[in-house]
């Protein structure tokens, strides 16, 4: 048995050249791995709420869900153009917010994550092995590069796991937001 697990697009746009090199990629991983006979669990989400879908929501006056759906959509369309076969499972952020919660829950309660006046940041201090798989030294990374700098952070390096919002936001147990 394999497992793979793929992060998927954020869907607030079209699919582009990355999207394409991304699906090809592991496209080939799963098919050569069923070729030699393993059982594949191949999984690839749908970030389908962020800050991108929310102000482009916005800009285009369409319901979140709308814009999510249509792009989705045009995935499909784009990945099937490319002769890219379907994951086993696709999952979309919004159909686990329960789930979410529990992870979260589960790493506050291990002292790898911890709220802050609404939000969840994830302290990438508590895990000593962080940054060995792409060879990264923390000491090294710049805040603010990839990961926006936050006064309510314990280290600028942290990263939001849930994000308190306007609407549209889910109640949970640190006060309505969505996922980071």
């Amino acid at each position: 048995m394999v497992g793979m697990y793929v992060c998927g697009v954020t869907v607030y746009d079209y699919c582009h050249v990355g999207h394409a090199r991304s699906g090809v990629v592991f496209d080939t991983i799963f098919r050569y791995l069923k070729h030699c006979g393993y059982d594949v669990t191949y999984v690839r989400n749908f970030t389908d709420i962020d800050d991108k879908i929310i102000n482009r929501s916005n800009e285009q006056n369409t319901p979140w869900r709308d814009l999510t759906k249509n792009f989705i959509q045009a995935f499909y369309e784009d990945m099937g153009k490319l002769n890219i076969a379907a994951p086993t499972v696709e999952p979309k952020a919004t159909d686990h917010i329960q789930e979410m919660f529990d992870m979260i829950q589960s790493l506050i309660d291990q002292d790898k994550a911890y709220e802050s006046d609404g939000d969840v940041f994830y302290s990438i201090k508590s895990f000593k092995e962080y940054g060995c798989l792409s060879g990264k030294n923390i000491d090294d990374l710049q805040a603010g590069a990839r990961v926006e700098v936050n006064e309510s952070k314990r280290d600028p390096l942290d990263f939001a796991l849930w994000k308190k919002s306007k609407p549209p936001f889910w109640e949970s147990p640190w006060g309505p937001g969505r996922p980071g």
